[in-house]
């Protein structure tokens, strides 16, 4: 067989395969969506907040095609959606199609439409290596941290924990559903060096006003329940929403730049309200941040008294529904 018919074959082989689940994201989505059925009410947006699922691939694939390395003997900068990457020196930069983290190269940027992780088949090495992705992670309602860089709120995940335990994603939180994503590999220290060199466009800034930006009526308040319940509910009662959004507003003491500290789980509980995001930590970081713009001090239990409310309500709801 010579080498044409071999690729011949491997070409036909790839395209029969089919992933067990395309889509995991829109699955979840549409699970969301049959219960609040059940309750009478729908989610709103907020079954586009799910967690980034990998997909799973049967027939090992090489990475995307690549364009011809763009490396440079000294540091030069290159950009994709709106991420710029100050390239180390003595790195090299690789364009391809479709990223696949587990055959990715030490000492190399990555620039990407997508990517895709080849599950169980992946094996990490633990290396450095960065990648920028246009169509890179999904936003999480509870993310397991959050932190400010360049004026932006980013989201930060271990998707692939213990799979690829050295690749974290990083992408600003907001409402878009796919957002660029930097996907950094290697050591911790790796890590934040590696971050210091990814700039993000601006985030929107605090309301002229001060305070957090909301959303003027709220029709709903989506958050995910902590493990080991997980899930999410959903309030929708006018009662149970003016509480919240008023409890929201009178958050109007801003944090002064400097002084912002990590939102990380368990403690942090993010709220959709449909055209924004809030997320409030608790005693380890007493502040709270929308997606809209603003960051301000806030009492170390809030998020678990509005998390309790959203719980009661989406309760109630689903007790009315039984009766009916």
């Amino acid at each position: 067989m010579n080498p044409t018919h071999a690729s011949e074959l491997l070409e036909r082989a790839a395209a029969s395969v089919t992933p067990s689940e395309t889509d995991p994201a829109s699955r979840l989505v549409s699970l969301g969506q049959r219960s609040a059925q059940r309750r009478r009410r729908a989610w709103g947006t907020a079954g586009s907040v799910v967690a980034v699922a990998a997909v799973v691939a049967v027939v090992a694939l090489p990475l995307g095609t690549a364009a011809p390395d763009r490396s440079a003997a000294s540091a030069t900068t290159v950009s994709l959606g709106g991420l710029s990457v100050d390239v180390p020196e003595g790195w090299r930069t690789v364009d391809v199609t479709t990223f696949d983290p587990c055959t990715a190269e030490p000492h190399t940027v990555y620039l990407a439409a997508e990517y895709r992780v080849r599950l169980p088949m992946c094996r990490e090495k633990g290396q450095a290596w960065l990648a920028v992705v246009q169509k890179g992670v999904a936003q999480s309602v509870n993310p397991t941290r959050l932190l400010v860089k360049d004026q932006r709120l980013l989201q930060v995940d271990q998707p692939y924990h213990p799979i690829l335990p050295s690749m974290w994603t990083y992408r600003a939180f907001g409402q878009e559903i796919r957002a660029t994503a930097a996907l950094i590999s290697g050591n911790e220290k790796d890590r934040e060096q590696l971050l210091k060199r990814v700039t993000w466009p601006a985030g929107p800034a605090a309301p002229p006003s001060g305070g957090l930006a909301l959303p003027a009526r709220i029709a709903h308040a989506t958050t995910a329940m902590p493990p080991p319940t997980n899930g999410m509910v959903v309030a929708t009662d006018a009662e149970t929403l003016t509480r919240i959004r008023a409890a929201l507003a009178g958050l109007r003491d801003a944090v002064p730049a400097g002084e912002e500290c990590t939102l990380q789980k368990p403690g942090a509980v993010g709220i959709n309200l449909g055209d924004v995001t809030v997320v409030l930590g608790d005693a380890t970081c007493p502040q709270a941040i929308s997606t809209g713009g603003g960051r301000v001090r806030a009492p170390a239990r809030l998020g678990e008294e509005l998390l309790g409310l959203i719980v009661a309500s989406d309760r109630a709801a689903t007790e009315r529904a039984t009766r009916d």
